[in-house]
């Protein structure tokens, strides 16, 4: 059995070679991978991210891709509309596969991938790169060892730059680009599916899309959850992306993990390390994907190495259950239902086998 996170010998391939997939092609050929494939809808893109690694396949469709390199991976990084029917057709030509958040962007189509991989034999690993953040790691250990007794209540939020809405939040409804972030860590902590949820929405910035939106979540068990995002951080807020992808902008972000005998707290932005220079203010997030002696580090690395493990049998799915990425499906869908309907929605029970329970 090989080293925790070293993919020696796993061949893979990339499926969406932009900002976003690009780095994804790092960091697996970081730990090892032999990336043997690219896909991208885009000419131009696809032979910029291919020149760097050196004589890559490369193809517009995924499918004649995988029969020509015929991977052990696909790493999915497409646009959110095509992330189900991409993973189904990887799972297909049977590889395992690490799929971009959202999983996909209906609860049918979620549980469409969760029959897939059960009938190919393959595993999917859901890309919610928070549950790897080491503050949101640590919050997690500290109620599973039972830190703050009994889960209560969640308060969740996650604002966004104005500039970036203007540029990409509306690109999908932005409860697939924001709230499922926190939606997902919600999940997580709950450790149960969404039963019920609430939402309301500003249409504040420019564009069709609401650009505040906040949300109750009552799980079964009796956890509720409060989902807010808004994308109004004016341009004169700290830039916060920081390391391997940074971008002028900011993440504002804040937990609350509620309990009988405690509370955690969590706050993005810190004063733990400022940087003020000629061209502005950096308060920069080094748990994403932190720059660690020329490579890529934080939590993006670590979500890789246990995929990675996951792949290669070395460890369960027990980080991101394929199960839990589904149920945040659902409760992302129920968001949206729940603003277009302007009243609660109710998230369909798959049945007694579906909490796990705590």
């Amino acid at each position: 059995m090989g080293s925790p996170g070293a993919a020696v010998g796993l061949r893979v391939v990339v499926a969406g070679v932009g900002r976003f997939g690009a780095l994804h092609v790092r960091v697996w050929r970081e730990l090892g991978a032999d990336v043997v494939g690219l896909c991208d809808v885009d000419e131009q893109r696809l032979a910029d991210v291919a020149a760097g690694c050196g004589g890559t396949a490369v193809s517009a469709d995924l499918a004649t891709l995988l029969a020509r390199v015929e991977p052990d991976v696909v790493v999915v990084a497409s646009d959110e509309a095509t992330h189900a029917e991409l993973t189904v057709t990887a799972l297909g030509a049977g590889c395992h596969v690490f799929v971009e958040k959202p999983l996909a962007m209906s609860g049918p189509e979620a549980w469409r991938v969760a029959e897939a991989a059960a009938a190919a034999g393959r595993e999917v690993v859901a890309g919610h790169i928070s549950r790897f953040a080491a503050p949101y790691v640590r919050m997690q250990q500290t109620l599973r060892g039972g830190g703050i007794g009994r889960l209560c209540a969640l308060r969740l939020r996650r604002d966004f730059s104005r500039q970036w809405f203007l540029s990409f939040g509306d690109r999908v409804h932005p409860v697939w680009e924001s709230c499922i972030h926190d939606i997902d860590l919600a999940v997580s902590f709950a450790g149960r599916p969404v039963r019920r949820v609430s939402a309301v929405a500003a249409q504040v910035a420019e564009g069709e899309a609401p650009s505040v939106v906040s949300a109750l979540l009552e799980f079964r068990g009796g956890v509720i959850a409060t989902v807010e995002s808004a994308w109004l951080v004016p341009d004169s807020a700290p830039q916060t992306l920081a390391g391997a992808l940074a971008l002028d902008g900011s993440i504002v972000a804040e937990a609350e993990v509620l309990g009988t005998d405690g509370i955690l707290r969590q706050r993005l932005v810190a004063d733990n390390l400022v940087e003020w220079t000629s061209s502005g203010t950096v308060v920069p997030d080094l748990s994403l994907w932190p720059e660690e002696d020329g490579t890529v580090g934080g939590a993006l690395r670590q979500e890789v190495a246990y995929a990675i493990d996951v792949f290669l049998g070395r460890r369960p799915a027990d980080r991101v259950p394929l199960e839990e990425a589904c149920w945040g499906v659902e409760a992302a869908e129920a968001v949206i239902a729940s603003l277009a309907a302007g009243a609660p929605v109710e998230v369909p029970d798959r049945g007694p086998g579906s909490e796990r329970q705590r």
